[in-house]
């Protein structure tokens, strides 16, 4: 039978159906009514022989006394029965209309239709092992699929009839058999009263947030009307997204008009520097100043003192004392003194302090520049350190994740701000594609919100999205719940004890490890000490290289400087260690010991 035909039977025998209920009450007042008349009729009887003074005897007078009593309570009994079956039938009809409503009731208003045919549930291991779109899979519940006409709807599963009454559990296969289009919506973990709006209109790909607010902003407020309001816009009325001021925009000119004013020449020179370093077409591209100086020379002798491959890595230094650290410790450099000449020379701080927000532009120029020469690239911090190579897992042709552009490690932070992605700006894959090389000049072109926001990755997420929705650039974070790249969040989250453990047993070798979610150098310097990841000589912290060995030229800094045992420290007993450091205090109040 045709879906219409199939349509057209289901109607007609719902329209059957709801026939038997009036019937039921037609025959209870039929009969009802013809005991009513017996009554009357009786009644009348008695009636007439009192006026005409007819006296039967006690016997006859008690039979017919019997007769009326035993109308009156057949009467009742049908009146009880007949509520009974108002009530029955009442009860029915909220239990549908509620089972309606819970599943299914789209489907029994016409009007609705073009909206939703039906929906199927799938379950969410299987969505995600076949359509990846690339942000953290951070839920558990299953997934609605809604189908908005009959022409999506599936047919191969021996349950597709029930979709026009009940929402029906499907494997990904059947439940998108006939979908040529899918959109894919998410809806947060979160405890607010959120409602979603299905509105059919011309298409539009982004999300119209709407809060309780007062006309003038302010926190969320229940008796106030719905307002529009920014995307990242919290309970709290904050509003996280700003746009630039006229000062920063036109300070951010000046700096975009230096940059274009000579980049002619500047990509000129770096050119054969970097077809000298790239290996497979890939560099691995990090920046510094002198104040994080000692991080970039303890990623060296890590890598050094684990036997690993660092011959592909270019640092863009931004001042001359890193420079020459740099290439002391072996590594090819490519100092850009006319668009780096003005950034700081000392540390950090803490973070998005005026030295962490100027040395974010510095990131964006130097990727920038390498993905427009063409070369795949890894960008990374100076505080991440190897256990393995990280390009072996980004140039395995095997690898599950392996057909997208870029690869971010997952930040931890699923906060509103860094929706959807939550990517470190510190850690990261490039493929060299169109799509790559145009985000990362708008990226550039944007770069004044780096200055609003104080940091680089803000905008850099939301450029990112925005060019995956429009230009269908493939973006994958490597999710914080495996093993293979944690950092900051890892070692600070209570929850990742036991990956921190394993870690620090030797049981889980990871491929690498950013020391990102701590406040300044000073920490994760001791945080590295503390696992056992610090192979740095104190005698060569900050200070210049003609401070460790004079002016002796060539890779000289190796053996004055790299370790070949990790340098193990306890500091912090509340803090992941590579031993036991219960007798050292906590860097956070009242904790106890991490063994």
């Amino acid at each position: 039978m045709n879906r219409s035909a199939l349509s057209s039977s289901r109607s007609s025998k719902k329209s059957c159906f709801s026939l038997l209920p009036f019937l039921k009450y037609l025959v209870v007042y039929v009969i009802g009514f013809y005991c009513g008349c017996i009554l009357t009729y009786e009644y009348a009887l008695s009636s007439i022989s009192a006026r005409n003074e007819i006296v039967g005897n006690k016997d006859q007078e008690a039979e017919m006394s019997a007769m009326k009593i035993d109308y009156a309570s057949r009467l009742k009994q049908l009146e009880s029965e007949l509520k009974k079956e108002k009530a029955k039938d009442h009860s029915s009809n909220v239990s549908t209309s509620t089972s309606t409503s819970t599943s299914s009731g789209a489907f029994y208003d016409p009007s609705l239709l073009k909206i939703a045919q039906g929906i199927t549930k799938i379950e969410r291991d299987d969505f995600y092992a076949n359509f990846d779109y690339g942000t953290p899979n951070d839920g558990s519940s299953p997934i609605l699929l809604v189908h908005h006409n009959k022409a999506s709807l599936p047919v191969s599963n021996s349950d597709s009839s029930k979709l026009s009454t009940s929402i029906v559990p499907m494997t990904v296969k059947d439940a998108t058999e006939n979908c040529n289009f899918m959109h894919v919506y998410t809806v947060p973990k979160s405890s607010e009263r959120m409602c979603t709006a299905i509105v059919e209109n011309f298409d539009n790909f982004h999300v119209q947030k709407w809060m309780r607010q007062a006309k003038n902003g302010g926190p969320m407020n229940h008796e106030e009307k719905l307002r529009v309001v920014n995307r990242p816009m919290n309970a709290k009325g904050s509003r996280v997204f700003k746009v630039p001021d006229a000062g920063i925009i036109e300070k951010h000119w000046g700096v975009l008009q230096k940059y274009f004013a000579n980049f002619e020449g500047v990509i000129g020179e770096l050119k054969p520097i970097a077809e000298k370093v790239a290996v497979k077409n890939t560099i691995i591209v990090m920046t510094c100043n002198f104040g994080q100086s000692e991080l970039l020379m303890n990623f060296v002798c890590n890598a050094k003192a684990k036997g690993m491959d660092i011959s592909n890595v270019l640092v863009f230094p931004t001042d001359q004392e890193t420079k020459d650290l740099a290439e002391g410790l072996g590594l090819a450099t490519f100092h850009d003194e006319k668009n780096f000449g003005h950034l700081p020379k000392s540390e950090a701080r803490h973070y998005a302090d005026k030295t962490f927000t100027a040395m974010m532009f510095a990131k964006v120029v130097c990727v920038q520049m390498i993905n427009h020469l063409g070369y795949d690239l890894l960008f990374q911090d100076v505080d991440v350190v190897w256990n393995k190579n990280p390009l072996d897992y980004f140039h395995d042709p095997t690898n599950k994740h392996h057909d997208f552009d870029m690869y971010f490690q997952d930040d931890g932070a699923h906060s509103r701000r860094y929706a959807p992605y939550s990517a470190n700006s510190g850690f990261y894959y490039v493929r060299n594609t169109y799509e790559t090389r145009y985000f990362f000049v708008s990226l550039l072109y944007a770069s004044d919100l780096i200055m609003v926001y104080k940091s680089h990755q803000h905008p850099l997420i939301q450029i990112m999205t925005e060019h995956a929705s429009l230009y269908n650039l493939r973006v994958k974070i490597l999710d914080r719940e495996e093993d293979d790249f944690p950092g900051g969040w890892h070692y600070n989250s209570p929850r990742k004890r036991p990956l921190m453990k394993s870690i620090a047993k030797g049981e889980i070798t990871p491929y690498i490890f950013h020391m990102s979610w701590t406040a300044n150098k000073d920490n994760k310097l001791r945080y590295f000490q503390q696992m056992g990841e610090w192979y740095t000589s104190d005698s060569c912290l900050q200070k210049k290289k003609s401070e460790i060995i004079g002016e002796k030229p060539g890779n000289d800094l190796i053996p004055a400087c790299c370790l070949a045992e990790p340098n193990v420290v306890c500091h912090y007993r509340d803090k992941p260690s590579k031993i036991p450091c219960k007798d050292s205090p906590p860097i956070d109040k009242g904790r106890g010991s991490f063994w």
